[in-house]
Formats: C-alpha cells, structure tokens, sequence
C-alpha cells in the first residue's frame, strides 16, 4: 500500500473514489472544488492510499488554518482498515500543522477517541429570525430573500473564493456569507452585534447565523441581542438543500492541547463549507 499528496494529476483517479464513496453532488466531486479545498500548500493537502493497481483505497483531506491541520473527508475502504493506513495519512498531515477536526457522526468521534484525542465543547451555532417574519413558516422563512448585495460581493479571502460560495463585506467590516436563496446571511465575523444585525435586516434577509466555538466572547453580545441557539428556532442546519427539522451537533478536538484562547472560526476545517454543488 502506497500513502502520499495526491496533485490535480491523481483527478481521474480521486473522481472515480469520491463517486463510489460520497452521495451524488458532494463538493468533492466537482474539480474546481477540490482544487479550492486541496491545490494550494498554503490551505490545504490531500493524502491517498493506493493499491497495486493504482486505484485509491483511502482519502484524508487536511485544510490549514489558525496554524492548525483540520482533518476532514476522511475515508478507508473497509478491506483496508485495521492495518495502518489512517496512521499513515494521519502522519502525512502532522508533517504540516498539528491536528485537530470537527466531526458530527459517531464514528468520527468512535476514531479519535480511540486516537485518544482531546474533545472540546460542542461548536455553538446561533440564529435570530428578522421581527417582520417572527411568525412566519418555516418554508416561508428559508424562501429566497431579494437582497441587493452584488456591490458588497467579496474574495480576498480564501474561504470567499469557495465555491459556490457569496463571500459580503459591509461597510462596517461584518463578513458573512450571503444564502439568500433559502433567505439567510450567515455571519463569519463582526465588531458589533446589533449594527451587524440592523444591517441585515435592511438589506431585507429572513435569518441570520453565527457559529463559533464555545468560549468564543462574542457569543454574549449575541444573547444579549436575543439570538437563541439554532434548535430552538427553525432554520436547520443543512441549507443545500434544505433539510427541514435538521440539526446537527458539530464536536471540537485536536491531538495535542491548544491554547485556551483558540476560538474555531467558521471557515476552519468544513463545517463552514456550502452544501451540495450543482
């Protein structure tokens, strides 16, 4: 079994993997995506494992911020388990950042537990429903916004340049991702709440969103401007496409102990990332 980067030439090869292991649009299946996640040193690898026949039998992506290697898709085929090879790829990451991830399915958390990894609190996720639809349906309140936001679009970050993704700027620096087709401005960062939140109402969208890691201080401006936590209100977590009633605990872990100030921003490791690509 070979374990190494794997470059834009391995594409036909990381095609026919994702295909037999992902469902049908996963980001991962589109070129420009994995690209954007995996082509540049500076955000990102990707790692395979190959049998004698040159096909992939195991993928570990790793996607570089904060200074830290967040570990994401994450698969093995099963006649492949058990022999090492996630150590290997592991190890291949390690050689970047130290580890950390995000997961929300038992069997990621089952993996590092018996990696003997550090589990922090779950990522906090909180929500406010703009007061002219407080009574609102669900269906209405995750309908497309008309929103004039073109002059606002920006890419000079890297998460911006996602795929799929509507990266905004306002004037009062508030940075946030723009999801007005299910009528949402999900926000990445903010100097003040209710400025913030007066901004998005103008701008005439249905919900906002801001997901961080517990110990994150600005999630008590948040409160105090009456944002409740996602599951006590009814904008779900996944969005592309809408999964209504959907939500999702997202757990924070890292190999070796980080400092204590580390907040998880929303555009590291892939609980940041946009649904379904089409």
């Amino acid at each position: 079994m070979i374990t190494r980067e794997a470059t834009l030439e391995d594409w036909d090869r990381l095609i026919a993997f994702f295909r037999s292991v992902y469902p049908a649009n996963h980001p991962l299946q589109q070129r420009m995506f994995w690209n954007w996640q995996y082509g540049d040193k500076a955000y990102g690898r990707s790692f395979i494992s190959l049998d004698e026949n040159g096909d992939i039998t195991g993928h570990v992506g790793a996607s570089f911020a904060g200074g830290v290697a967040w570990i994401i898709n994450v698969y093995l085929l099963e006649s492949c388990r058990g022999k090492g090879v996630l150590r290997e790829l592991y190890g291949l990451a390690r050689q970047y950042h130290p580890l950390a991830a995000t997961a929300a399915n038992a069997a990621g958390l089952g993996l590092y537990r018996n990696m003997g990894w550090i589990r922090y609190h779950d990522l906090i996720r909180l929500v406010k429903i703009n007061p002219n639809m407080q009574n609102a349906s669900a269906e209405l309140i995750c309908s497309p916004a008309a929103v004039a936001v073109d002059d606002l679009v920006a890419t000079d970050t890297h998460y911006f340049r996602q795929p799929g993704i509507k990266g905004v700027l306002f004037d009062d620096g508030t940075r946030a991702v723009s999801q007005d087709a299910v009528g949402g401005l999900r926000i990445c960062d903010f100097d003040d709440a209710s400025t913030m939140e007066s901004l998005a109402w103008e701008k005439g969208y249905h919900w906002v969103d801001y997901i961080t890691s517990w110990n994150d201080m600005k999630l008590k401006y948040l409160e105090a401007q009456h944002w409740m936590p996602d599951r006590l209100s009814v904008i779900p977590w996944r969005l592309n496409p809408v999964e209504f009633n959907y939500f999702c605990d997202i757990t924070f872990l890292s190999e070796e102990p980080l400092d204590k100030k580390f907040v998880v921003h929303r555009s590291y490791s892939d609980h940041g990332r946009v649904g379904s690509l089409k």
